[in-house]
């Protein structure tokens, strides 16, 4: 009986360890983000996501990666990557939502690969109709592939 016990508080012990990681590690990561060195804060974030793929913050990171890599490295067959793998590993969080969409824009408006960004318009729509992003992926897919003076209005 004694056995069980130490093996059980042993358990709760790592466990309270690792959730405080989780929080040392992103602060750390959040801390050389915020001072510019990409390298670091990104080095320290996938190592968060591959050590600890089941924490609720995991989703969270890896859009954050997907938001470095498309918005600061200019880096968008990166980005997606990460976006891809939010879908794949967390299609139930709230980053998936804004993963479908992005997925789809960075596929229309930087890899100008229509055929996947139509799909993933169509699947952002099929699952989030009443998202206020609708309205823009209903006017992307009207627009997919026209130039500025060629966009619909209506």
């Amino acid at each position: 009986m004694q056995y069980k016990n130490l093996i059980l508080i042993s358990l709760l012990f790592l466990i309270g360890c690792a959730k405080k990681e989780d929080l040392t590690l992103l602060q750390r990561a959040e801390q050389e983000y915020q001072n510019k060195n990409l390298k670091t804060a990104i080095e320290i974030y996938n190592y968060f996501v591959e050590t600890y793929p089941k924490s609720e913050k995991a989703p969270e990171i890896l859009f954050k990666l997907a938001k470095i890599y498309y918005g600061e490295l200019q880096l968008p067959k990166e980005a997606v990557k990460f976006l891809e793998q939010i879908i794949q590993n967390y299609p139930d969080s709230k980053e998936a939502m804004n993963s479908l969409f992005l997925l789809g824009f960075i596929y229309a408006n930087e890899i100008k690969d229509y055929t996947k960004a139509k799909e993933y318009y169509q699947k952002f729509l099929e699952k989030y109709p009443n998202s206020e992003l609708a309205t823009s992926a209903k006017f992307e897919l009207e627009n997919l592939g026209k130039g500025l003076d060629n966009i619909s209005t209506k």
